[in-house]
């Protein structure tokens, strides 16, 4: 254990190692339940575009229920926020497991669960991002966010991992129960971190901005630091053409001659190679060597779309998918880490729900496109084409813009830059 805090100093922090265990748990819960309700689906309608739907249930929250979200934690206490909204989560699951072991569940049962519970994983992104940023000193920030990312990406291996067998064996119900006792387990994690807020709450007859009013500034603050929005866009692009895929998998499988377990292991196959991503980030030790890492995986991302697209037999699929994992992973890892270096944390929490709006969100609407899409013109050209458009995208930007360039030059931004006057000064009361 001391050899491991002194290789990650993140693991010095007591409550930084409960957040990594919460993540840890309520990560996999989350990859469970994606297996288990898209399969659960797929048999249910045999329809590629009704997985994109629940895919789509899922994630949409990220759009109408992130933003207010990001309001919220820069308002509240965020730990308090995230063991509402996880349990949030466990009530869902909990809910989708009555109804599955007892036969009666019906697609609309599934949609609105995943609608629910998305709501909860909506609402705790942003306060997760943001608390690990009041926990951890930022000079070891890259090397926590990276060590977060392997809590989250390594349960894609776990998750679906034991998913899978109760899945083939047990059936969807087992896999629900699965994922409730892990969020339940996240919750207690959450509930025994001891970082208390110094300033939120402190005076409670202070007059605080307008809900809208404090989402307005946010976003003008997000769209007036070229630095940040260069990199939310990039965001949105990278997620939509080369991480919207989920509700083509179930498809995929079948189509190479597989079956659940094919399934499964795909999705273990994207969790493995995630882990091996963003582990090689927390050894990096230069700016340089992160840039190096950005020009790496923004590439490779797209790149490795290809060899999932033409993959014709389940194990090239498995490799595709470890490769995608790696790269798609480590892009988003080094994102977020070049917004948390540069964002005050006044603003923190709003900004990093736009990063989720556009990154989940974005999916969850590419994600149903590309289910209906995948009926009509196939699975494959859905994963190859944009995975070619995002290299062009990638490249063209590390060209043409001045930011990009930075980022792959220098490999980070050059520190941070005060909230103007005019957006952070918002008006109104409650």
């Amino acid at each position: 254990m001391e050899t491991l805090r002194a290789r990650f100093p993140a693991f010095r922090i007591a409550d930084y190692r409960r957040l990594f265990i919460a993540l840890s748990f309520t990560a996999g819960a989350r990859w469970a339940l994606v297996l288990g309700r898209g399969w659960l689906v797929f048999e249910l309608t045999d329809s590629a575009f009704a997985v994109g739907a629940v895919t789509f249930a899922g994630f949409f929250p990220f759009v109408v229920v992130g933003p207010f979200a990001g309001v919220i934690a820069d308002r509240v206490d965020r730990r308090r926020m995230l063991m509402v909204t996880s349990a949030v989560g466990v009530a869902a699951a909990i809910t989708l497991v009555a109804v599955t072991v007892t036969d009666v569940v019906e697609l609309w049962h599934v949609l609105l669960l995943a609608f629910i519970a998305g709501s909860g994983q909506a609402s705790s992104m942003p306060a997760q991002q943001a608390l690990l940023a009041n926990i951890v000193p930022k000079e070891i920030l890259l090397p926590a966010v990276s060590l977060s990312g392997i809590a989250q990406h390594g349960s894609r291996i776990i998750g679906p991992l034991f998913g899978a067998t109760l899945l083939s064996t047990f059936g969807a119900g087992a896999v629900f129960i699965l994922s409730a006792a892990l969020l339940t387990c996240g919750l207690i994690a959450v509930w025994m971190i001891r970082y208390r807020p110094t300033t939120v709450g402190a005076d409670p007859e202070a007059r605080r901005p307008l809900v809208l009013v404090q989402l307005r500034d946010g976003f003008n603050y997000a769209r007036r630091d070229r630095r940040i929005a260069t990199v939310l866009v990039l965001v949105a692009f990278h997620c939509g053409l080369t991480m919207a895929f989920d509700s083509m998998m179930p498809t995929l499988s079948t189509m190479i001659g597989g079956d659940s377990g094919t399934y499964g292991s795909i999705l273990v196959g994207l969790g493995a190679g995630a882990v091996v991503g963003v582990l090689s980030l927390s050894l990096l030790e230069t700016p340089r060597a992160q840039g190096l890492a950005f020009f790496a995986s923004g590439v490779g991302s797209g790149l490795a779309m290809l060899a999932f697209g033409f993959a014709t037999v389940p194990a090239a699929a498995i490799v595709g998918a470890a490769l995608a994992g790696a790269t798609q992973a480590s892009y988003m890892a080094l994102s977020i880490v070049f917004i948390q270096q540069v964002v005050p944390d006044e603003f923190r929490g709003r900004v990093l729900s736009l990063f989720s709006l556009l990154a989940a969100g974005h999916m969850a609407v590419v994600n149903l496109g590309f289910g209906w899409l995948a009926e009509i013109v196939g699975v494959r050209p859905l994963l190859i084409v944009p995975g070619l458009l995002w290299v062009a995208i990638f490249i063209a930007a590390g060209i043409g813009l001045q930011e990009v360039r930075t980022l792959l030059r220098e490999g980070s931004f050059r520190g941070p830059t005060p909230a103007p006057a005019a957006v952070a000064g918002g008006g109104g009361g409650d």
